[in-house]
């Protein structure tokens, strides 16, 4: 519950994203190392490889999503802003 309080908070986020919060907190927290597992993640227990965190953004950070030329005219933007969820 800390953790969802503190993502939703941190980024000063729309109550509306309350949705989206639990399923990233979970899969955030199956890829952290706990000392209780001997150092390993709850992915890695039962799939035995480590799961990889390249990948893995800010919740709520500053996205850009690309228009497709065929969906904007010559004079609109090529991308809007957006928040990363």
């Amino acid at each position: 519950m800390e953790a969802m309080k503190s993502m939703i908070h941190d980024q000063y986020l729309p109550m509306y994203l309350l949705e989206q919060v639990p399923r990233t907190t979970v899969y955030v927290e199956n890829r952290i190392s706990y000392n209780t597992l001997g150092n390993k993640n709850p992915k890695e227990m039962f799939t035995e490889e480590n799961p990889k965190v390249s990948h893995l953004k800010i919740f709520g950070c500053l996205v850009y999503i690309h228009i497709h030329k065929e969906k904007r005219s010559n004079l609109y933007p090529l991308g809007k802003k957006s928040m990363f969820v």
